[in-house]
């Protein structure tokens, strides 16, 4: 019986197809792997994991790069406390990230006595010029 090279190749997709599938587990958590390629496709930019973990979680955008503002940059990614603030105003609301940025902040002003423009709401407080 002889086979023909576009039945084997078929074959062969076929075999690695089925291996991926039966291996997806394994795959999806070999981090090492996976943050390697991403390195490698950043062009050798290298990212910490909690960044990496942001980044897959949705937490960032065009106007909050995290891929391109912290590479090298060797902390565990974004606040946790703030991260979790985020993420619940973005599941509640229906907002996008960046919407869900700006709610976050103007409740940490409001919070801390502060305007929305970042001026302090206490009355002895001391501003020079404008």
């Amino acid at each position: 019986m002889v086979f023909s090279g576009r039945s084997l190749g078929i074959a062969a997709l076929f075999c690695c197809i089925v291996l991926a599938f039966i291996r997806r587990e394994q795959i999806r958590n070999n981090r090492v792997t996976w943050s390697g390629l991403r390195s490698f496709l950043n062009g050798g930019e290298r990212i910490s994991q909690g960044f990496t973990e942001d980044i897959e979680a949705g937490l960032t955008s065009n106007e909050f790069d995290l891929a391109a503002h912290n590479a090298d940059d060797q902390r565990n990614g974004l606040d946790d406390d703030a991260k979790n603030q985020i993420k619940d105003i973005m599941n509640q609301d229906r907002v996008d990230f960046n919407q869900a940025r700006l709610t976050y902040l103007r409740r940490q002003f409001s919070n801390n006595n502060i305007a929305a423009d970042g001026m302090p709401l206490d009355p002895k407080a001391v501003a020079f010029g404008k």
